[in-house]
């Protein structure tokens, strides 16, 4: 009989140790955070969305796919797979336009950001081409801290090696670090 309650007490003993040694080592690395995945509350696939105020058109969007975010603190559209967008300011004869490969429109600051061969042409037909941009559609303007090229209708060729800061319609800008070639016609040059 002694030797049934040795063998119950050491098996009883035994699991308590293998319990004990599973459950404490559950603690998990406190280095390690879970990532909250976000999905998008709406996709859009092969979209062209037109928008108007008043009657009057002032934008067409074409994207291959467009997600939106709106249940997080700041919600956001993103244009994973590139946007083409035409602005149209009233009284133009020609909209504007620009383009990206991936954008980001922040919902909450009406601020787009594009990446990637992205180019911005005015109603005058001056263009901006950079590999990153930001436009603030709400105060106007434009600016980056990369590499940036502006070609006027003219033909007039700048680069600014560190970025722009501008309005968006291009006429008002400041140039960091440039560089450039304006054309000009000979019968205009005094001697």
């Amino acid at each position: 009989m002694n030797k049934s309650v040795f063998k119950i007490s050491n098996m009883f003993f035994g699991f308590l140790c293998i319990f004990i040694l599973l459950f404490s080592c559950n603690k998990g690395n406190p280095n390690t955070l879970k990532k909250k995945v976000v999905f998008p509350n709406r996709t859009l696939i092969h979209a062209n969305i037109i928008t108007k105020d008043s009657g009057r058109i002032t934008a067409n969007i074409h994207s291959p796919l467009i997600e939106e975010y709106t249940t997080v603190d700041s919600p956001y559209t993103v244009f994973r797979k590139g946007l083409h967008l035409n602005f149209y300011q009233k009284g133009q004869e020609k909209p504007g336009y620009f383009q990206a490969n991936w954008a980001r429109l922040s919902d909450a600051t009406g601020i787009y950001e594009g990446k990637g061969n992205v180019i911005i042409v005015n109603e005058k037909g001056d263009s901006l081409k950079s590999e990153q941009i930001f436009w603030d559609k709400k105060r106007k303007t434009v600016y980056t801290s990369k590499v940036v090229y502006l070609i006027s209708n003219k033909g007039d060729s700048l680069k600014a090696s560190n970025g722009l800061q501008g309005t968006d319609d291009l006429e008002n800008y400041t140039l960091f670090n440039n560089q450039g070639y304006m054309y000009v016609d000979d019968k205009d040059q005094k001697f």
